[in-house]
C-alpha cells in the first residue's frame, strides 16, 4: 500500500487530469452535435453543467472557514471557476447556434435572458484576469475583482430559475452554497462586533 501512495498522489496532482476530467462533458456534447447528431438538450445541459462549477468554486473558501484547509481542492479552485466559464461559454455558443435574430434582440428585453448576458459579462472579466500573471500585475486590486463572482452567481442563479423546467432542482443544488454564504456572512458579523 505504502508503495502506492507516491504514485497515487503523482495522479491526484496531475493539472492536465483534471483539466481532462472537467472537459468529458463538453467533449459529449461536441460529439453529440457536430459528429452523431444527437438529441441532447445541448443549451440546458451545458448550462446546469456551468452552475454546479460555479457552486464548487464558491463552496472552496466557506468550507475551509468551516472544516479546516483543504489544500488540494484551494490549488484546483481557480480551475473550476475557469471550468465554469468555459461551459457558461459553451452554453451560450448552443443558445447562439438555435437562435434567429429576432431572439436574439429579444434576449436583450427579457429578464429571464438578461440576466444571463450579464453573468456572462462578469464572468468574462473574471476568466480573463484568471491568469497567473493578471494577478501580478493587478495585486491587491485582484482580489476586490474576483470579488464580483458574488453577483455573477447571483444572476446566474435568477437566469436558471427562471430559465429551467424544474426550478426546484436549481433552488436544492445551489441551497448548500446559500447556506454557506449564509453561515459565512453571519460569522463576518459576530466577529467585526466581537461577539
Amino acid at each position: 500500500m505504502t508503495n502506492n501512495t507516491p504514485a497515487l498522489r503523482k495522479l491526484t496532482d496531475n493539472v492536465y487530469l483534471f483539466w481532462a476530467l472537467l472537459a468529458v462533458p463538453a467533449v459529449y456534447m461536441l460529439a453529440q452535435r457536430l459528429v452523431l447528431h444527437g438529441k441532447v438538450a445541448f443549451v440546458p445541459l451545458s448550462g446546469e453543467i456551468a452552475a454546479y462549477l460555479l457552486i464548487a468554486t464558491m463552496m472552496v473558501t466557506p468550507l475551509m472557514l468551516l472544516i479546516g484547509p483543504l489544500p488540494w481542492l484551494k490549488a484546483r479552485r481557480r480551475y473550476l471557476g475557469v471550468a465554469s466559464f468555459l461551459y457558461t461559454a459553451l452554453h451560450l455558443l448552443f443558445w447562439l447556434v438555435n437562435a434567429n435574430m429576432g431572439a436574439l434582440l429579444r434576449s436583450f428585453v427579457r429578464i429571464e435572458i438578461l440576466t444571463g448576458w450579464v453573468a456572462m459579462a462578469v464572468m468574462v472579466a473574471l476568466a480573463v484576469t484568471s491568469t497567473d500573471s493578471a494577478v501580478r500585475k493587478l495585486g491587491p486590486r485582484w482580489k476586490a475583482l474576483q470579488r464580483w463572482v458574488y453577483p455573477a452567481a447571483v444572476l446566474t442563479f435568477v437566469h436558471w430559475v427562471m430559465t429551467t423546467h424544474n426550478p426546484q432542482e436549481a433552488v436544492i443544488l445551489s441551497a448548500p452554497l446559500i447556506l454557506l454564504s449564509v453561515w459565512r456572512i453571519v460569522r463576518y458579523r459576530r466577529r467585526i462586533s466581537g461577539v
